[in-house]
């Protein structure tokens, strides 16, 4: 089975990939690497590449390239100099001071330095540009200049994230210039600093990058040091999941994401591929449970519901072993997990049923559904978008409740409709998941009490509990990654002890490729170094 597993060290990312293509770095001059054409067909039409302004998924892949970053973090709570040689980050936790390099220059020759960087996070500040990067900034005042390559971030409180958002390309550095003369053409034609430039469109559905051959700044963990080894990287945006897989069979692309998970098992035994696989950090795919809601305002349900669901098969049967059962609120990717939350909720309908019956829940009228003392039924809707696996996950659960005496009721409407069911708070069970590196993230967005109406109302279980936002500060007070670390610890166990959310599945992103594309290798959220990637010539 050729399946190449990514961890979260991208040290260890780049020597596996290495290993199990059968090519060592020592083995190959540079030489011989340099050249070639690569077709990477994507699965979602990059809107924008404007980094610092729109946010995508599938288009933060691409941004990869384009940008760099203050600083890299190609392990959790660990970074590396990327733009900035060094970093100082101030007792109180409200100044972070970079000093930055004094040899890199933008794609279209314009001197990197501390303008450059205070243009940026001044852009995403500044409302009329409604960047939907600004909750990356934080609780941002300005940024000073210091001298040209040395610039401060002011913060107006603490925010130990700051250094996290800083490696991602959502604060990466882009050409001042660029941005004034471009105008609305920059959103699809972004200059930075990074490895790779725009060279045009050749449609809508097709953007080309080349080489930027000025490139000598590559982080110390990139096997590659020196410019990209690809001539150009031709991005194809295919939404068809099936049309990704023939255009791979028939020879038509190098490389592909987003692709099903039945062509996975396919892919792994077929000799002209090569299946790279990586688990997601972040929030998992889970079903939140609106506490506000009757019956769902009962504990016992709550937790009677968790015991009652087969999460593994779920995972085994919807995503044929690719996509891990999740288990807490955080992925098992996400540097702050605590495998304890595994043995909260094992499953285990007779001990649900126990919980349920303990609380008066009964099937009184003897039609299969449980009742309590008042006579009102264990009735719940849940309300979920008919994107991606969220129709089989609603089925799925749905069976599984409904033999424990739910009146269980899956809604599965277009994501418009169920964004506003959420805002109208009608709705029994919802869902959400996103990939983030940081858990501060990963907590504030569904579970603290600001974001149940403000925000983008993310907080879906509707929970407003002063502990779990005490928490949730507590994690911004402090800078140290292992106190951290425990304050996260504590939200996870009690986050499942109050059983505010069904932890459904964990996202992998999964890439097939040629068995001739080398050096193939992620950062933390998935996101391609194509710097490192070669085509081995036949």
């Amino acid at each position: 089975m050729k399946r190449l597993v990514f961890t979260l060290s991208t040290l260890g990312l780049i020597a596996v990939g290495l290993l199990l293509q059968g090519v060592f770095a020592g083995g190959h001059e540079r030489s011989e690497r340099v050249g070639g054409d690569l077709i990477f067909v994507n699965a979602q039409v990059a809107r924008s590449l404007d980094a610092n302004v729109w946010t995508a998924t599938a288009g933060a892949r691409i941004m990869r390239q384009i940008y760099d970053p203050l600083v890299w973090q190609p392990e959790g709570g660990v970074f590396y100099p990327g733009l900035a040689e060094r970093w100082e980050v101030s007792e109180d936790g409200l100044e972070y001071t970079f000093y930055l390099r004094n040899d890199v220059t933008f794609h279209d020759g314009t001197p990197f330095n501390a303008e450059a960087v205070k243009y940026t996070l001044d852009r995403i500040a500044d409302p009329a540009s409604k960047s939907l990067q600004l909750p990356r900034l934080g609780p941002y005042d300005r940024s000073e200049v210091i001298d040209e390559f040395t610039v401060k971030v002011v913060l107006t409180e603490s925010f130990p994230v700051f250094l996290s958002n800083a490696s991602e390309v959502a604060l990466a550095p882009a050409s001042p210039t660029a941005i004034e003369t471009m105008g609305d053409d920059y959103a699809l034609n972004p200059v930075a600093t990074g490895a790779f430039k725009v060279r045009g469109w050749e449609d809508a559905n097709t953007v080309v990058l080349e080489r930027n051959e000025d490139y000598n700044w590559a982080p110390d963990f990139f096997e590659n040091q020196g410019t990209a080894y690809l001539d150009t990287i031709i991005y194809r945006f295919i939404e068809e999941p099936s049309t990704r897989v023939i255009a791979l069979e028939a020879g038509e692309a190098d490389l592909a994401d987003g692709l099903p998970h039945q062509d996975i098992l396919r892919l792994e035994t077929d000799d002209r591929f090569v299946v790279s696989s990586a688990v997601m950090p972040g929030l998992p795919q889970i079903l939140n449970i609106n506490v506000t809601r009757f019956p769902m305002n009962d504990i016992a349900v709550r937790r009677a519901m968790l015991f009652g669901v087969d999460r593994q098969i779920m995972a085994d049967l919807l995503f044929f072993g690719i996509n891990p059962a999740a288990n807490g609120p955080l992925s098992s990717a996400s540097w702050a997990y605590w495998p304890g939350v595994e043995e909260m909720y094992p499953y285990d309908p007779e001990r649900a049923v126990q919980i349920l019956e303990e609380a008066g829940w009964i099937d009184r009228d003897g039609d299969g559904i449980r009742e309590n003392a008042e006579g009102q039924p264990l009735a719940l809707r849940h309300v979920t978008s008919s994107g991606g696996s969220n129709p089989k996950v609603a089925e799925f659960v749905q069976a599984s409740l409904l033999e424990l005496g739910f009146d269980y009721n899956a809604e599965i409407m277009p994501y418009e409709a169920t964004a506003r069911r959420y805002a109208d708070n009608d709705y029994e069970l919802a869902r959400l998941g996103y990939h983030l590196i940081d858990p501060h993230d990963t907590f504030f967005l569904p579970f603290h009490s600001s974001q149940i109406e403000g925000g983008g109302q993310f907080n879906r279980s509707r929970i407003d509990d002063p502990h779990i936002d005490g928490l949730i500060r507590a994690g911004l007070d402090t800078t140290d990654v292992e106190e951290r670390r425990a304050i996260y610890r504590e939200l996870q166990e009690y986050v499942m002890d109050q059983a505010l959310m069904l932890p459904a599945y964990e996202m992998t992103l999964i890439h097939a490729m040629k068995p001739n594309v080398m050096g193939f290798s992620g950062d933390l959220l998935g996101r391609p170094h194509m710097n490192n990637v070669w085509i081995q010539k036949q």
